[in-house]
């Protein structure tokens, strides 16, 4: 099955991760280094072949994600003196917040996410769900194989499960 690129690794999701995780250097490179080596094909592809490349974007994007919004918008203005082109499109929120999940489900030592129903659609702005937004977590946590389990390790679809019940989220 192929995985659509907006479901890849970016340089962004890597420093995202690493931030919140708050983790030392040295287990920030050690981490960089094995989702180059064992999970390069989750990787956007401009960053599967130069390991130098990939490091240095995450820690370039890791100080761009910890600036306030006066340090951010003079570099904003720096950047358009210099004819610097933004490249990053507008983000995939559900992309995100997954791929945050499975980076975290990868390196934190945890094997699963828990959370309830309602406030995973909470994080999203709903308050209810409908099919669309349904089969866009569906098919997001698909992308990035990822499974929604209830207690006792039983699958189960967040479309047919009561708002109000503890979701399991590991990888498939």
């Amino acid at each position: 099955m192929m995985v659509h690129t907006k479901y890849k690794f970016t340089p962004r999701d890597i420093a995202a991760y690493l931030l919140k995780a708050d983790l030392p250097r040295f287990r920030e490179n050690e981490i960089i280094a094995d989702l180059f080596q064992e999970h390069s094909d989750e990787i956007v592809y401009d960053y599967r072949s130069d390991f130098i490349k990939l490091r240095r974007h995450v820690y370039e994007k890791m100080i761009l994600l910890e600036m306030n919004v006066e340090e951010y918008e003079e570099t904003q203005l720096i950047m358009r003196e210099f004819q610097i082109e933004k490249t990053e499109s507008q983000p995939d929120y559900f992309g995100a917040y997954f791929k945050y999940i499975k980076l975290k489900l990868l390196y934190s030592g945890n094997g699963y996410h828990r959370i309830k129903l309602r406030t995973l659609l909470k994080d999203f702005g709903y308050k209810r769900r409908g099919t669309a937004l349904m089969e866009s977590i569906s098919r997001t946590m698909q992308a990035l194989h990822l499974q929604a389990y209830l207690k006792q390790y039983e699958p189960c679809d967040l479309a047919e499960i009561s708002i109000d019940q503890m979701v399991i989220i590991r990888l498939k």
